[in-house]
């Protein structure tokens, strides 16, 4: 069972292993970045406050709804195009 399970993961394309990483809290992301994540770091490097993710989001087209759950206070994208947190 488990040599199939390995078989499975190695499988599996590459853009599936970040599909985890769609949301994260601020802490783990920053646990994540003193491991090495670059992902992680991106993220954590480019911490924007609330208000502006809120400008940012409407900006791209997303609607109130997207933006309000994508701009909650302590929850990083490390796997967006453009990875960032969300101060608390």
């Amino acid at each position: 069972m488990r040599f199939v399970l390995c078989i499975l993961l190695v499988a599996l394309p590459p853009s599936f292993a970040f599909a985890a990483k769609g949301t994260m809290s601020l802490s783990q992301t920053q646990a994540a970045a003193k491991k090495g994540d670059a992902e992680a770091a991106s993220a954590v490097a480019t911490t924007t406050d609330r208000q502006t993710c809120f400008n940012e989001c409407a900006n791209r087209g997303h609607d109130k709804g997207q933006c309000t759950s994508a701009c909650r206070p302590g929850i990083c994208h490390p796997g967006a195009d453009q990875p960032y947190c969300v101060a608390k």
